[in-house]
């Protein structure tokens, strides 16, 4: 298996709080979506929903401050 870096991004669709975007290594893409999916959006309740989105590194690395070298 071979894995990859993926940048998602949990949104809060109230909008009371700013997105959150995280980096993650997995080797199912898909099923690692759909596990964050089942997490965030069906089984969190009031105010713990989150939308789950992909985002790219460049979004990742604004989020976070990284330096433009």
């Amino acid at each position: 298996m071979k894995s990859e870096d993926l940048y998602i991004r949990l949104v809060d669709p109230a909008g009371k709080r700013q997105p959150v975007i995280t980096s993650h290594r997995v080797h199912d893409r898909d099923r690692f979506l759909e596990a964050q999916r089942d997490t965030h959006e069906r089984k969190a309740k009031g105010a713990d929903v989150r939308s789950v989105e992909v985002a790219t590194e460049a979004d990742y690395r604004k989020a976070h401050n990284y330096k433009v070298i």
